[in-house]
């Protein structure tokens, strides 16, 4: 069965079982650190472990669930998502939280189409600003290292 014969209830189970994967590997990870810094990821990991399960435990007791053919997939919009958050946590890697962050948001409104140059920009470096002032001022979450500074 390829991607286009795949009915809608086959793909909510995957969506199921790939989303319940991803938050047991988050919260592996997240629970090999200190309380502190991985109360968030541990937050993340419970609350989309338990959605991803009753999503799942939902579709399977309703058998008289949608078999119609799934929409169409756009897999140059779903490559463009996941390698923008990879190119992300890269530049993350590699050059720190504020640039990245920025040219992130800024990058995102403006291929969504959401707002205007201008509007981006200030957004983009309001709520860099404002994600700094959450995370590293009021809950005090270490900043992430980067290579080049």
């Amino acid at each position: 069965m390829g991607i286009a014969e795949m009915t809608t209830r086959t793909r909510d189970l995957v969506f199921a079982a790939i989303a319940l994967a991803l938050a047991i590997v988050i919260a592996v990870t997240a629970f090999g650190y200190p309380f502190g810094s991985s109360y968030f990821p541990r937050t993340l990991a419970v609350f989309m472990g338990v959605m991803a399960a009753f999503f799942g435990v939902r579709i399977l007791l309703n058998p008289a669930g949608d078999t119609s053919a799934a929409a169409t997939i756009n897999l140059a919009a779903v490559l463009t998502a996941f390698g923008s958050v990879a190119a992300y946590v890269l530049a993350l890697k590699l050059v720190g939280f504020e640039g990245p962050t920025f040219l992130f948001l800024l990058l995102l409104m403006l291929w969504l189409g959401a707002v205007g140059w201008l509007k981006a920009l200030i957004l983009s470096a309001v709520f860099t600003a404002f994600l700094n002032v959450i995370f590293f001022g009021l809950l005090s979450v270490p900043r992430p290292d980067g290579l080049l500074f």
